[in-house]
């Protein structure tokens, strides 16, 4: 893992020292007549003037100007525009400071200070705009500008030697214009650092290459990353009778990866524990897709539709990077059990087919009618072991409340309903305790959006087993853009194979067991692709997660 720029957060420009910084980055929400009277501006303001009267444009979009009194002579100006519009939220804050950031580093700054003066809304002017975390967004976004891939920083370290410069930012400064509260900023930083600790996680897996970040190479990513974190423990399960009595569904969607020991599918689990067992709120049942290449397998991908399909495994991804971040900041609030599911999708002799039928790890029978439905076939028996566990921590005496989450890239279809924007399906008993609503509040308040998207009784009517040979479908033989509620219903057939029919809102409270699925196809890629290349990746729903479960 790349070590963290060095942070450090002050609630004046004056603190920052002199030879600390070799930028100033200027984030406002206009730079207008307020702005430049503030008391901040008076070590850049003058700087500005003979730009600002010739150009009445100066200052609507990121500029870097020359400015003797700040340090490096670099002074950066990047807007925020409105933030109490209708449509505005604090991505605004999160766009400015990385372009503000990365405009320094292109300049060739290596230690850039940011100060922050936005004119920020009154809580509650904005309905869908939540400002609560805007700090932490400002620092994400900073830090967001400054990581380097793993693939690149590979590929310097092996051309130009160990000592390579892997990493474009040594430090940076953010200046909260008159924060008060220090401790708070301390504890924003400590935040902060844990989050982005494990969402570059996610980026180094994500970014990886299929024969880069094969199931057994992304095991042993995250075994590294999570080896010195206390609270964390790690397992790995790679023998294949083994997957095949547990983990049925998995094994079979893999089998045709069999051929190759490298490219064989494994289960990754990952513990954290509280540091404080008394503060413990609740128990995380994590399940991540980890596919690392999706061919479609028999149900071959075609025109061009494979392209990407190294990015399937950006939920296991995600919900790594979440635990993580956990263990970093010694979460107290609650423990972790999470199951990655990690396999490479192929095309072979020993495929699995359509018109299979599978039996899962609950008991049910599965009608395969495609194979490129492979995620949800994936996650289910994990599913089905959480499921489990909570039984039998119930029937041991467990009162700790639980929710299962599984977290994947999944349908084309969220992406058509929602464009860009993650998407939560919950069951009844999720529902009930708000846990699709506590991700989307704490999406608004970090950056990352979602919607909640409600299941209906058609979803689970779709895939209902019609005849006396199946109980259930696993899907349909069109793809999710072509099919009605085509992310919701494969949340139905996760509850049915698993065997959470069972624990729905009607069976009691001492039976019912939340689960939320989480659908990322939307929001774990950025919107565009440069050239004829891949799309970056968000990191998403590391910072979600973290907003909806850290009680720190």
């Amino acid at each position: 893992m790349p070590s963290l720029p060095q942070i450090r957060l002050h609630s004046e420009y004056a603190q920052v020292a002199a030879d600390s910084h070799d930028a100033l980055v200027v984030v406002c929400t206009a730079f207008d007549a307020a702005a430049l009277q503030s008391a901040s501006a008076a070590c850049w303001a003058a700087a500005t003037a003979p730009y600002r009267e010739v150009d009445r444009e100066f200052g609507s979009s990121v500029v870097l100007v020359p400015a003797p009194a700040v340090g490096g002579g670099r002074l950066v100006l990047s807007p925020t525009g409105s933030l109490d519009d209708d449509t505005d939220d604090v991505r605004k804050v999160f766009d400015a400071v990385k372009r503000g950031v990365a405009r320094a580093i292109e300049a060739g700054a290596q230690r850039p200070a940011v100060l922050l003066a936005p004119r920020l809304p009154a809580a509650g002017t904005v309905p869908d705009a939540d400002y609560s975390r805007w700090v932490e967004v400002a620092l994400l976004a900073a830090l967001d500008a400054s990581y380097v891939t793993l693939v690149v920083r590979e590929h310097r370290q092996a051309t130009a030697g160990a000592n390579a410069v892997v990493e474009k930012l040594v430090s940076v400064d953010l200046v909260v214009d008159g924060a008060a509260d220090t401790a708070e900023l301390h504890g924003v930083a400590k935040r902060v650092a844990a989050i982005e600790a494990g969402r570059r996680l996610a980026l180094d897996m994500g970014y990886g290459d299929p024969e880069r970040m094969t199931p057994y190479n992304c095991a042993k990513t995250i075994e590294a990353a999570v080896a010195a974190v206390p609270g964390i423990s790690y397992e790995e399960i790679k023998d294949l009778e083994v997957l095949k009595r547990e983990y049925p569904l998995l094994y079979n969607s893999a089998r045709a990866s069999f051929s190759e020991e490298r490219t064989w599918p494994c289960v990754v689990k990952l513990e954290y524990r509280s540091p404080e067992p008394a503060k413990v709120k609740e128990h995380l049942y994590l399940v991540g897709k980890g596919v690392t290449y999706d061919t479609g397998g028999i149900s071959l991908k075609t025109g061009g539709a494979m392209r990407g399909m190294s990015r399937d495994k950006l939920g296991a991804c995600g919900v790594a990077g979440f635990v993580l971040a956990t263990g970093l900041v010694q979460e107290p609030g609650v423990n972790i059990s999470c199951i990655l599911a990690l396999e490479r999708n192929s095309i072979g002799p020993n495929s699995l087919l359509p018109d299979e039928v599978v039996l899962s790890r609950a008991g049910v029978r599965v009608l395969i009618n495609d194979t490129d439905a492979e995620g949800r076939l994936v996650m289910t028996d994990p599913v089905a072991e959480c499921r489990e566990r909570i039984l039998a921590a119930r029937a041991a005496g467990t009162t700790t409340p639980a929710v299962i989450c599984t977290v994947a890239t999944l349908t084309g279809h969220v992406i058509r309903a929602y464009g860009l924007y993650g998407a939560t399906v919950a069951n009844g008993p999720a529902r009930g305790a708000q846990y699709d609503k506590r991700l989307a509040v704490a999406g608004l308040a970090y950056g990352d959006p979602f919607e909640n998207s409600v299941m209906r009784r058609e979803d689970h009517q779709f895939v209902r087993g019609q005849t006396d040979r199946e109980d259930v479908y696993q899907a349909n033989s069109l793809p999710s853009t072509l099919t009605d509620r085509g992310h919701q219903y494969p949340a139905a057939f996760i509850i049915k194979a698993a065997g959470l029919d069972k624990n729905s809102a009607g069976a009691g409270a001492g039976q019912a067991i939340p689960f939320v699925h989480v659908d990322i196809a939307g929001s774990a890629e950025d919107a565009h692709a440069p050239g004829l290349g891949l799309s970056g990746i968000t990191g998403s729903p590391v910072a979600t997660f973290a907003g909806a479960f850290w009680t720190v």
